[in-house]
Order: structure tokens, then C-alpha cells, then sequence
């Protein structure tokens, strides 16, 4: 990565097939190579749950997943969400919209090779509606209603509200979500991720 006054550029090696809108269906998709991008901005650091502008999250974002994301068929809907690493369809909430309970994909790894579980976007959410004091996070405000995040086993995840509310799904759906392994957390600290990447997502930093 090579950062120049107003100027990042980027060179991502692809995990996945690159543009596949760009090609027809009788196509084959050509995975690999690398992809320049460039933004004419300075990123403060790589860490989602802490920044807020686009000049970081346009060229980071690829590099992770988050729980759920909008609907990329239907992306102008507020209200139209998908899973990213859960299964199945967005929970609607249970005990009157108090209750939501998530299952995650087995078989997801993150780019060091590790597996990802529950226990990681468990971690990944503590730190964002539950910061440590000291820590940052742009996006606490948006949590209010969560009373707990719980994870029973490695692939279920549960938040309890202490009141329903509407904005609860919009905001897990936040791309600034990036999804941590628990382990880097742990051992590297909840400074880490501003200057490294370790994610889950299409591409490979």
C-alpha cells in the first residue's frame, strides 16, 4: 500500500472473480490477478468501527464481510437486507422484536488461514456497541437497544434488546461493521486493525 499526500492507491490481489457483471452468461469468469484502486483521499487508518468517511471504506470494505449487507439486487431499499456470514434469511426478531438470533456459515475463513466463527463476530460487536473505555467506536450510538450480544456455540449469535426498535437491522447492516477475528483482538490488541488487515472478505490485503 502506497500513500502519497491526497492520494492512496492500492493493489489488491482478488480472491474471487473480479467485475462479473461485466460478463455474460455464456462467459467463463476468470479468477485471480490484481486490482489497482485508487482514491483521491487519505484514509485515517483501516479500522471500520472507528472511521466514517468513504474514502476508507470504498477500498477496505472488499477485504471484509459483515453479518448481514443490503440487498445488492436491490440496493436503493432502506429496508432490504441479506445475510453476509449468517444463513437463511434476516431474522424479524422474536419475544416482541427483543430477541434476534443469527446463524453463521460454517466453513468461513479468515485470510491468515484461521476459521470463523460465532465467537468472532461476537467479539466483533462487543467491541463496537461495547467499547472498552478507551475505545473508540462511531457507531455505539446506533446500538442503544442492545442489552447483550451472547454466543452459545459457534454458530449461533444472539443480541437482546431491551426495547424493540426499527433501527436495530439497519444498523448491523453498516458496511463499517468489518468483521475481526477474536483472536487478533486478543493477542494484537483493539489498536490493530487500523494499521493491518485481517478479514474475510472477496479480496486479499
Amino acid at each position: 500500500m502506497k500513500i502519497t499526500y491526497s492520494r492512496l492507491a492500492i493493489s489488491v490481489a482478488v480472491g474471487v472473480g473480479v467485475a462479473m457483471a461485466a460478463f455474460s452468461p455464456a462467459q467463463a469468469i476468470k479468477k485471480g490477478g490484481v486490482l489497482n484502486f485508487v482514491v483521491g483521499s487519505k484514509i485515517p487508518s483501516y479500522d471500520g468501527h472507528i472511521e466514517t468517511t468513504f474514502g476508507m471504506i470504498h477500498p477496505i470494505k472488499p477485504f471484509y464481510s459483515t453479518l448481514i449487507r443490503v440487498n445488492p439486487n436491490n440496493p436503493s431499499s432502506p429496508t432490504d437486507f441479506v445475510c453476509d456470514v449468517c444463513e437463511g434469511d434476516v431474522p424479524k426478531g422474536e419475544e416482541g422484536g427483543t430477541l434476534f438470533k443469527f446463524k453463521i456459515r460454517q466453513g468461513i475463513k479468515f485470510h491468515d488461514g484461521s476459521p470463523m466463527t460465532a465467537q468472532d463476530v461476537k467479539a466483533t460487536f462487543d467491541k463496537v456497541v461495547f467499547p472498552p473505555k478507551g475505545v473508540a467506536s462511531a457507531r455505539k450510538a446506533y446500538f442503544k437497544a442492545v442489552k447483550s450480544i451472547t454466543a452459545p456455540d459457534d454458530t449461533t449469535l444472539i443480541f437482546k434488546l431491551s426495547f424493540p426498535t426499527g433501527t436495530f437491522i439497519p444498523a448491523v447492516a453498516m458496511p463499517f461493521n468489518f468483521i475481526y477475528a477474536k483472536k487478533d483482538l486478543d493477542a494484537k490488541g483493539y489498536t490493530w486493525h487500523k494499521k493491518n488487515v485481517n478479514g474475510t472478505g472477496p479480496f486479499v490485503f
